[in-house]
């Protein structure tokens, strides 16, 4: 009785961590509150059950989002969000790093994936040619902002 109890904690030790080691931080989850298309300016990034997401708005003006998204993983079910024949969204052959170009007015553009194996997405973001200020840059529901256009989340 007393290996069966054993065996049972190790099990359950082993899927509890391994769960938490794969999921994303709890502030990275859910939409954020302040995305609202074409209402608001910016990058809007969060986590879900269906992967994470990148998304863009403006206020009804052009801009140009572009950026690099990289990790330590394999990049799976990449999907654009809305894009147009100018966007611009690639994938390279070891499937650890996406690049894009969108031009946003107005409406939304963005990229949807998810992450194999790895640890960590970091993003490299700009707009308009130039690194985006941190505070256009809303994370989670709670619309956190990172400490500047160059940042990563973990699992």
């Amino acid at each position: 009785m007393k290996k069966i109890t054993t065996l049972l904690i190790m099990v359950f030790t082993l899927v509890a961590f391994s769960s938490y080691a794969f999921a994303w931080a709890p502030r990275d989850q859910g939409q954020p509150d302040s995305f609202r298309p074409g209402d608001s300016r910016g990058y809007f990034i969060w986590h879900d059950d269906n992967g994470l997401h990148m998304w863009t708005t403006t206020r009804g003006t052009r801009h140009e989002f572009s950026g690099v998204i990289r990790t330590n993983g394999t990049f799976v079910d990449v999907h654009g969000k809305r894009l147009e024949s100018d966007d611009y969204l690639r994938v390279d052959r070891d499937r650890n790093k996406i690049t894009f170009r969108f031009d946003t007015e107005g409406g939304i553009d963005g990229v949807n994936f998810r992450i194999d194996g790895g640890s960590y997405a970091n993003f490299d973001l700009f707009i308009d040619g130039h690194r985006i200020d941190r505070n256009e840059i809303h994370i989670g529901d709670s619309s956190w902002h990172p400490r500047s256009s160059d940042f990563t989340l973990y699992r």
